[in-house]
């Protein structure tokens, strides 16, 4: 997931939070002192109401992700899988294969690579391995 969502998400959690809080004690000090209003607590007990305060809070303060964020990013994500697809350096010219992505996802893990298995004897791999290029940090080696 982005960055920028599970801060908003991390900052919706934190608003219910606080919400919950400030209800809570406004329940328990101001809540039940109403000369104007007959007073009845709806729940009994304080855990049965903090639930309840945490959904509507939930309900109330989802708008604070905007469903055009999840669509505006999935547009992207498609739209990058289609240039891998598209990618004439991308294409195995002995198999005739070209690169297919099959998820939306799959250029977010491509930079995920934490080791590489080498084959010396050649038996998985029949000695076709080519060395493209090797980037480390600002350092490209071909």
């Amino acid at each position: 997931m982005n960055k920028m969502v599970i801060a908003i998400l991390l900052f919706l959690a934190c608003l219910v939070v606080c919400c919950v809080i400030g209800s809570l004690i406004w329940e328990i000090y101001y809540g039940q002192y109403f000369l104007y209003v007959e007073y009845e607590s709806p729940l009994d007990s304080p855990a049965a109401l903090a639930f309840y305060q945490i959904l509507s809070n939930i309900v109330i303060l989802n708008t604070l992700v905007p469903i055009s964020l999840y669509v505006s990013v999935e547009i992207i994500r498609l739209g990058l899988s289609l240039l891998i697809n598209r990618d004439s350096k991308m294409y195995h010219p002995d198999e005739d294969v070209p690169a297919q992505a099959h998820t939306t996802t799959l250029n977010e893990e491509l930079g995920q690579i934490d080791y590489i298995f080498s084959d010396k004897t050649g038996t998985l791999t029949r000695n076709v391995m080519t060395f493209l290029k090797c980037c480390i940090g600002p350092d490209c080696v071909k």
